[in-house]
């Protein structure tokens, strides 16, 4: 299993390249200014490395069971790799033999150790370039473009109503463009540089008008999506004509989205349309937002209904930050969205996909309040698609621990980061010695950097009663920032 995390805007390592041809438009990609975006940004790749390559990775390997976890290392130095071996062991160790996974360590995707570890296939959380070489559970291609936001919008469940607009060619490659582009290239930069000369500017710049002037005359409110992201990256939500503007802001110009989207566009990737960009209507009157998990088996008639959690988002960003559950009410929940579940497991092993699904579902408060894109009259409209474990997979596993023996009938994970003196697992463990004595909380990532300056987490807290588990989650905040990806 490859739970690791991607970027398309620098490399992690010099072991793992950014993604190229598969791209994913995430918070760093979208946010950061172009020119941080390369492989001399030492400060942003010690981020995207503690994130990607350890929170993520720990947090999912607690699906695992026994099965062997791939796990990519900051660096090849030996103190690093000690390191990053010690922080997922510490981690993983609470669990007992048969629920722990074998840790398999290597450098990078492309020097996965499969016959040392009698590894017969991989399976794995987003679409990695260099693993097109390994025998895998299902295809590249395919999962990329069933994580996508036209996936999703073109699959015939219900979503609501969405524009597709996609370019019309691929750019000419930097060899055949200009000095500037080649160096660039060369050199690994994600975008098109500024000092770019040639057919490419051209062609760049057309497609960016084409999609100004859609957003521009899209009446508001609505919701622009880019084609693949993770963490709520990429999406905005337009309720005014000052937020049309801002995004507007966000999309144009040598360092907006657009130019760094359109970028990323080559021959090889142009047939999975990743600069297409959507325009949705805005779900009317939500009265609730769901993460729904489950597991597509051999057999898609009978997918496994693991959980319902309910998503907390950041009111500034709209990046997920974190998911809660409520245990009792479960089993109305299942029968809820019985149907959907079904319809969307159908979907995706028509695909040839088996494993976790995570949807995000808006419920309204009247059927046919919003128009589905697929003509149905509705309350329940899935707005994301998650085809691989998903950030709250974890909370519906942890039942018997939390309700069954704990009493707790709600919890909630979600990641944190700890600077300077409030850092480190050691004291944070200390610091909540009663409530990891009383299991009400449970480490599911943990990543001390080197350094001992930052440490990032996913925590996992319960509590009996709803107002019990906001104020010992306030509680944990006050001592950390928060993780978005």
């Amino acid at each position: 299993m490859v739970f690791c995390g991607t970027n398309s805007g620098l490399e992690i390592s010099s072991d793992f390249p950014r993604n190229v041809n598969y791209p994913y438009q995430d918070g760093i990609f979208i946010g950061e200014p172009k020119q941080k975006l390369n492989s001399k940004n030492r400060k942003l790749q010690k981020t995207l490395a503690a994130k990607y390559l350890s929170l993520l990775t720990q947090r999912d390997s607690f699906i695992a069971g026994t099965s062997p976890v791939i796990m990519f290392t900051k660096n090849r130095s030996p103190k690093q790799v000690s390191h990053d071996l010690r922080e997922a062991e510490t981690t993983l160790s609470v669990l007992e033999p048969s629920q722990r996974p074998e840790l398999v360590f290597c450098p990078g995707p492309a020097q996965i150790p499969m016959s040392q570890h009698k590894i017969d296939q991989l399976t794995y959380k987003v679409s990695l370039d260099s693993l097109s070489s390994y025998p895998l559970t299902h295809d590249l291609d395919t999962h990329w473009i069933l994580n996508s936001k036209a996936g999703l919008a073109r699959s015939g469940l219900p979503t609501p109503r969405s524009d597709i607009f996609d370019i019309a060619s691929s750019p000419p490659p930097p060899s055949a463009c200009c000095a500037s582009c080649e160096s660039s290239a060369s050199s690994g930069q994600s975008s098109m540089p500024e000092s770019c000369t040639g057919p490419r500017l051209a062609w760049l710049k057309g497609e960016s008008a084409k999609i100004l002037s859609v957003v521009s005359s899209r009446p508001v409110p609505f919701v622009f999506k880019n084609q693949q992201t993770w963490g709520g990256a990429g999406t905005w939500v337009v309720s005014t004509a000052e937020d049309k503007q801002a995004l507007i802001d966000d999309l144009s110009g040598r360092d907006g989205v657009l130019w760094k989207v359109l970028s990323q566009v080559t021959e090889e990737n142009a047939h999975l349309c990743p600069a297409a960009v959507l325009l949705s209507d805005m779900v009317s009157n939500a009265v609730a937002d769901y993460g729904i998990t489950f597991v597509v088996g051999p057999s898609s008639e009978t997918p496994i209904f693991l959980g319902v959690s309910e998503q907390m988002i950041d009111q500034d960003s709209h990046a997920w930050v974190g998911s809660t559950i409520n245990y009792s009410k479960q089993e109305e929940l299942k029968a809820k969205f019985r149907e959907l579940v079904e319809r969307t497991a159908k979907y995706v092993a028509a695909k040839g996909y088996t494993g976790p699904v995570g949807i995000d579902v808006l419920e309204t408060a009247e059927v046919g309040a919003t128009e589905s894109n697929n003509g149905e009259r509705t309350k329940y409209h899935i707005v994301d698609m998650n085809v691989r474990t998903s950030g709250s997979l974890a909370l519906p596993l942890m039942r018997g621990h939390f309700f069954e023996q704990g009493g707790l009938n709600c919890a909630s994970s979600f990641s944190v980061e700890f600077k300077g003196k409030m850092g480190g697992r050691e004291g944070f463990v200390k610091r909540w010695k009663d409530e990891f004595e009383r299991g009400e909380m449970v480490i599911l990532s943990w990543y001390d950097d080197l350094d001992g300056e930052t440490s990032v987490a996913d925590v996992v807290v319960g509590a009996k009663e709803d107002k019990d588990l906001q104020v010992l989650m306030e509680r944990v905040r006050e001592e950390a920032e928060e993780v978005t990806f």
